[in-house]
């Protein structure tokens, strides 16, 4: 398990070491109240895997692509979804097989992928937040 407090200042050393974790069909689900920082914090793990590309929030289109090196990471976000029929057309498993998934709001997927990472940001005072991560295979 991996637990830190980080905040704007540090928070690109910390991405550094959340993309050290992450790898194909292990997709990083992004859970934290509005405002957590979901979004800024995959800005940061993008950048750290070398992409120029900016990152802005997929609400409204549901899904972005960046291209990282050899791979394609996809970065989606479940908010404005409620209907899994939904959520099994984006192609998720699909994607997985061989691409990085960062999924915000996970709890919208009516099931979990089996292995993922779990990835907990929690706002904290002094703008700060909290960065509980672990992975999860079963």
């Amino acid at each position: 398990m991996f637990d830190i407090i980080f905040d704007l200042n540090t928070i690109a050393t910390v991405a550094e070491q959340v993309v050290a974790m992450l790898d194909v069909r292990m997709p990083l689900l992004l859970y934290g109240e509005m405002g957590a920082g979901k979004t800024t914090f995959t800005k940061y793990i993008v950048k750290a895997l070398g992409c120029a590309d900016e990152v802005t929030s997929p609400t409204f289109n549901i899904m972005q692509s960046y291209n990282v090196g050899q791979r394609v990471l996809w970065h989606v976000d479940l908010y404005r979804l409620d209907n899994p029929n939904s959520i099994e057309e984006l192609g998720l498993d699909e994607l997985n097989i061989q691409n990085l998934l960062i999924i915000e709001w996970p709890e919208r997927l009516g099931r979990l992928f089996k292995p993922h990472i779990k990835c907990v940001l929690e706002v904290l005072a002094n703008d700060q937040r909290r960065l509980v991560l672990e992975k999860v295979y079963e």
